[in-house]
């Protein structure tokens, strides 16, 4: 048995303190036990992204790693570090969950890939400076609210950029290269799409309101199902619906949304051959495993080799599944930390999205509110969208896992998410 084998245990290990202590602190208000779970849980990360580390290096057997490892290490002790001086405040929880799936982002991707990773820290550098001024911003420019006019047209035009001078990634349209990286604007626009429809409905929720926003996020939708990027549209979707119920309280929309919503779905699989393959390829991937059906038969073959503990870092074959960094980073986590570790990773995710709807619930204001619930109803469907397509659950979107897939773009909104959700818990709390 070598490290490798010795450390698929300890990941699971950790995986599985953290995130039973991590609900223990989800439901505790003492203070003192509280910072117990917290010192937990910076424990555990820091340990599994140790021990994974010590893997790629003995691995490939070069110092990149071990530099690659220290810069990550700072980055992430400084997020908590910053959060806890700047903003005592936040939802520390939230913070060290957001840490620990940067954690694990970093160290697949890394074993899949060392310049991807060096790439992404960078960006991930970038975003999370950013990020620290978000909740100060927020505090301080109120008339963020009454804004809701400017996102729309910012939003509609970098979706409309997208179409015009966008690059075609696996049958859709969803970034524009500039130099040697790939913006994908849409990441950024399902920011503006949450707070143009929080604006306009903090304002009034009459009939002539949601007649108005719902045909500007119709626009919306429509433009990112021409550009065939249905994943994010579905977001988009979903976000709204979810803001339209809290702001009406007419169960009567959200159900004629949800209707709607089926009938678009049939509508697009007969408008659009590629996602008609989809459907077909995860009815059965068998009909066409060559072509159509490679995605998800690799993805599966991938998961069902990790078994509950997982073959052990670096000794399974994430590569042999297209596009894994991207869309498919759930199996290769499975196929190499195993199904145990994967479960306690969408545990997590989940613990997240109860957080955010938690701080949504205790907002004070209809605006506050309506974003909270927006971003999580985003987070949410993100994250359930990638993991059912991985599994075979639902068809497949190309939808990024948020911090742990490959992307600066995907990293990058994911923070300024997690950023908003808790300067709007920090202005709660004081």
């Amino acid at each position: 048995m070598d490290f490798a084998d010795i450390a698929k245990y300890i990941f699971i290990g950790v995986m599985c303190i953290y995130t039973l202590i991590t609900y223990v602190g989800s439901t505790t208000s003492d203070s003192r036990g509280l910072k117990s779970v917290y010192a937990v849980q910076n424990v555990m990360t820091f340990v599994l992204h140790l021990i994974g580390y010590i893997v790629l290096y003995m691995n490939a057997n070069d110092m990149k790693y071990i530099i690659l490892y220290i810069c990550e290490f700072a980055l992430l002790f400084a997020t908590i570090v910053v959060y806890d001086i700047a903003y005592p405040k936040a939802s520390r929880l939230l913070v060290n969950n957001m840490v620990l799936l940067e954690a694990i982002g970093f160290l697949m991707i890394g074993r899949i890939n060392y310049d991807e990773c060096l790439r992404q820290f960078v960006l991930g550098c970038i975003g999370t400076v950013i990020t620290f001024f978000i909740p100060a911003l927020l505090k301080n420019i109120r008339q963020i609210r009454n804004w809701g006019w400017i996102f729309a047209i910012v939003g509609f035009a970098l979706l409309a950029a997208v179409f015009v001078l966008g690059e075609s990634y696996n049958g859709a349209v969803l970034s524009i290269n500039i130099g040697d990286f790939q913006l994908l604007p849409g990441e950024f626009v399902k920011i503006l799409f949450v707070l143009f429809i929080a604006s306009m409905f903090n304002k009034i929720t009459n009939w002539k309101t949601i007649l108005i926003v719902s045909g500007i996020a119709a626009a919306h939708v429509l433009l990112l199902i021409v550009s065939r990027d249905l994943g994010t549209a579905l977001i988009f979707f979903v976000a709204y619906l979810s803001m339209l119920y809290v702001a009406s309280r007419k169960v009567y929309l959200l159900a004629g949304g949800v209707g709607a919503g089926i009938l678009g779905a049939f509508l697009a699989n007969k408008a659009f051959s590629h996602v008609a393959r989809r459907i077909s390829a995860w009815r059965d991937p068998w009909s066409d495993p060559q072509n159509s059906g490679w995605h998800i038969l690799r993805s599966l073959f991938a998961i069902s080799a990790g078994g509950w503990l997982g073959t052990g870092l670096g000794k399974g074959s994430p590569k042999l599944i297209p596009y894994v960094e991207k869309d498919f980073m759930i199996s290769s986590i499975t196929e190499e930390m195993g199904a145990i570790v994967a479960i306690c990773i969408i545990l997590i995710c989940l613990n997240n999205l109860i957080l955010m709807m938690n701080i949504a619930s205790r907002c004070n204001t209809l605006f506050y509110r309506l974003v909270a619930v927006g971003l999580g109803a985003t987070y949410g469907i993100q994250v359930f969208l990638t993991i059912g397509g991985s599994i075979k659950l639902i068809p497949l979107t190309g939808v990024s896992l948020p911090f742990i897939s490959y992307g600066g773009s995907s990293l990058i909104s994911s923070l300024i998410m997690f950023a908003l959700i808790n300067g709007m818990y920090t202005m709660r709390k004081e």
